[in-house]
């Protein structure tokens, strides 16, 4: 709604814009452009509206930063304090909005008979919808004239969108539909819908431009939007679970098999891809591939293949690949190359080559001070301030259990038992008593996640959810999380395993933090403690 004024020779009404498109220009006598007249000169010539303002006020000077141009506000104005402040060094006051209750800079301010209100709630004001009749942020005249809040927006175009030719909602969308629609904030669904590729592709599957199906989305390139599509409609019951580390490993190996053009080496890196790399990786307790498993697998598999490339650069087959050149690659990433080139030896390949001397193991590093890591264990652990409720639960795993950040991402609901003595937590295969106020901080996950369908589609079992519907915390975003937080994943673990390497018999803290027996021993002989004594000790 607009004001007007009645334009007498054209019978008509007018509003303010309207009536400045029609006002006569003329060339400016301060920058020469051909604009509208918005004030004249002493003498009678023509001066534009940004002219005008350069003038009018040329000898004011800011009182921020000195310029002199047009002012934002003046000293002596009615707020208290005010300045002589140019538009850069202006500040918009903020207070407590009184529609979202939010401290915010003010959009409209208060009256007698109305609150202060910010931006937002300034653009979408509460109104009774039409269509609901509930009382919400929304439009005036969005429904032929009425009002209609946000939610009953979105949804009307989620069920357009998802739609088919034949006029009806697939059934297999159903649950998708209904998460869309149960947004928290139907309003940033409706202001990024023609920028979320995801809700493209949806589109294209609702109205049977694309099959529905894990074969047609692996098609497209796996970028962001991709996987939190597949996410969504796992989680919404439109597509069967699968592995989705393991599918990408699966695809990657066809890619890099594939690249290779000689068809005996293109054989032997496949043979050496999916029976030695892909067939022998170790899946976690779900029965999963973890995405650090998945990668390592990728790394080994692209090691293998510029091996193959390196050598035939050199004009040479497996059968006679001399030791110079086998010396000269295994110069850089050693312990990395050599796992291919063993595995070429057993199987009957560089024949004439011989394989260098095996390398003893170095001390692994830890050169975190102890004291310091407990004392930041004790911050995070006391301190409500110190970080968010995810992180510091998960900090206190890795300082002072040694968990790897994979194992923590993969928790579930049900490996947390609540008993008389107190909370435990299946690490391995003894459940390990949590130290208070630890076991609150466990206790608490999962923290309802406040973002898309992951609020509405969250699989209640993981401790730490992710971004994406249906799936656990991604641990590549859990290990960044814990470098702000000052905590080196490898070194942090190491510095703990040695601590409780010297303090707890092996087949105790083996068992509780869930390390294989002969990994503990291994910790215990590199503290130099020595616990074959402490089986009689116990009788």
């Amino acid at each position: 709604m607009k004001t007007l004024r009645w334009n007498h020779a054209l019978d008509r009404g007018e509003c303010r814009a309207c009536r400045a498109r029609r006002s006569p220009t003329e060339p400016c006598s301060g920058c020469g452009k051909q604009r509208r007249v918005n004030a004249r000169t002493d003498d009678g010539g023509a001066l534009c509206v940004t002219c005008y303002a350069h003038t009018r006020t040329a000898q004011d000077a800011c009182d921020e930063c000195g310029s002199i141009g047009p002012l934002a506000t003046r000293a002596g104005g009615k707020r208290d304090g005010s300045r002589n402040l140019c538009p850069r060094c202006y500040r918009n006051p903020k207070r407590t909005c009184g529609i979202c209750g939010r401290l915010k800079r003010v959009a409209l301010k208060a009256t007698t008979t109305t609150p202060d209100v910010c931006p937002t709630c300034y653009q979408a004001p509460v109104i009774d919808c039409s269509i609901c009749g509930q009382q919400a942020l929304g439009r005036r005249t969005t429904n032929h004239g009425h009002s209609r809040c946000f939610a009953c927006q979105a949804t009307q175009q989620i069920d357009a969108a998802l739609t088919g030719p034949d006029g009806t909602i697939r059934p297999e969308l159903k649950g998708v539909r209904d998460a869309l629609t149960e947004l928290r904030q139907p309003r940033s669904l409706l202001s990024n819908w023609h920028d979320l590729p995801s809700l493209h592709l949806l589109t294209a599957i609702a109205q049977g431009r694309l099959d529905l199906s894990h074969d047609a989305l692996d098609a497209h390139p796996q970028v962001f939007s991709v996987t939190y599509l597949r996410a969504m409609l796992v989680a919404g019951g439109a597509l069967p679970p699968r592995d989705e580390n393991a599918a990408r490993l699966h695809r990657y190996v066809a890619e890099a098999v594939a690249d290779i053009t000689d068809p005996e080496l293109r054989g032997v890196l496949s043979r050496y891809a999916r029976w030695h790399v892909v067939g022998r990786a170790k899946t976690d307790r779900h029965g999963h591939l973890t995405a650090h498993v998945a990668a390592r697998c990728r790394n080994d598999i692209h090691t293998a293949h510029a091996f193959l490339d390196y050598n035939t650069a050199l004009g040479h087959d497996l059968n006679d690949c001399p030791q110079a050149c086998l010396d000269a690659w295994l110069t850089t990433r050693r312990s990395a190359r050599l796992s291919f080139i063993r595995w070429l030896k057993r199987s009957g390949y560089l024949s004439q080559a011989r394989l260098p001397d095996p390398v003893a193991n170095k001390h692994p590093g830890h050169d975190i001070d102890p004291e310091e890591q407990l004392a930041l264990a004790r911050r995070l652990l006391h301190d409500p301030d110190a970080a968010s409720t995810e992180d510091r639960a998960a900090a206190c795993l890795i300082l002072l259990y040694a968990q790897p950040v994979t194992k923590i991402t993969a928790l579930t609901s049900s490996d947390i038992k609540v008993r008389d003595a107190g909370t435990y937590l299946a690490l391995g295969a003894e459940p390990l008593l949590l130290i208070p106020p630890l076991d609150a901080l466990v206790t608490a996950l999962p923290v309802a996640k406040p973002f898309g369908t992951a609020s509405t589609l969250a699989d209640a079992r993981w401790l730490f959810t992710g971004k994406n519907a249906g799936t656990h915390l991604h641990p590549a975003s859990l290990m960044r999380r814990m470098n702000q937080l000052g905590i080196i994943s490898r070194a942090s673990r190491n510095t703990a395993l040695l601590h409780l390497a010297a303090t707890t018999p092996p087949a105790v803290f083996a068992s509780l933090i869930g390390i294989h027996i002969t990994t503990a021993t291994r910790w215990v002989e590199l503290t130099g403690s020595a616990w074959n004594k402490y089986a009689a000790a116990r009788h």
